[in-house]
């Protein structure tokens, strides 16, 4: 993973959960249902540019109760989202492979998408290898025993937070915070 990216492409996702394997359709996978992005320009660590959205999930179009709950997501604003296959092509605008960072907290932003093109049939407009997981680069360059979580960093950072937890434009932009924070503070990403 290159230290020197010229821009840090922050993205959250939300995607369709069931809380149990009750009630679980059969051969169901995590689909995404809104995504938030900014694009953090260096040296200046500015959020330039931003992209929210909501897609509309194929396999699985009905939010369980569970879902809605978490993401404060209705059945109206999925049934009125855009394709994944649009989103992405969206998303992937400001993207340049090697140049531009991904970032998310955690890996599962990166695992549910590359789920979804697979399962959709569509390319992957990322190259991987850019992807930083947040979450861990943040527990090891502040030395701590294990992960926490977006919420805790930002406290722990004495950040303000923007908006709500679990709404996708939020949660990356308060990930866009803690990058912003870590590269000031001395932090290259894999090292």
């Amino acid at each position: 993973m290159p230290a020197d990216y010229k821009n840090y492409l922050v993205f959250d996702f939300e995607f369709t959960t069931h809380d149990s394997m009750y009630g679980r359709p059969r051969g169901f996978f995590q689909e995404v249902i809104e995504v938030g992005a900014v694009l953090l320009t260096l040296p200046e660590y500015k959020s330039e540019w931003r992209y929210q959205t909501f897609v509309k999930p194929v396999f699985f179009p009905r939010l369980s109760v569970a879902c809605k709950n978490l993401t404060m997501i209705n059945q109206d604003d999925v049934n009125e989202g855009v394709p994944l296959e649009e989103m992405l092509t969206k998303l992937a605008v400001p993207y340049q492979a090697g140049e531009t960072g991904l970032v998310a907290w955690g890996n599962s932003d990166r695992e549910v998408v590359e789920n979804c093109c697979a399962k959709y049939k569509l390319p992957c407009p990322f190259d991987w290898s850019d992807y930083i997981d947040l979450a861990e680069e943040y527990k090891v360059f502040y030395q701590h025993e294990r992960r926490i979580s977006l919420k805790h960093a930002v406290e722990e950072r004495q950040i303000e937070r923007k908006g709500f937890y679990h709404l996708a434009l939020d949660d990356a932009e308060n990930t866009a915070f803690i990058v912003a924070r870590m590269l000031q503070e001395g932090w290259l990403p894999g090292k």
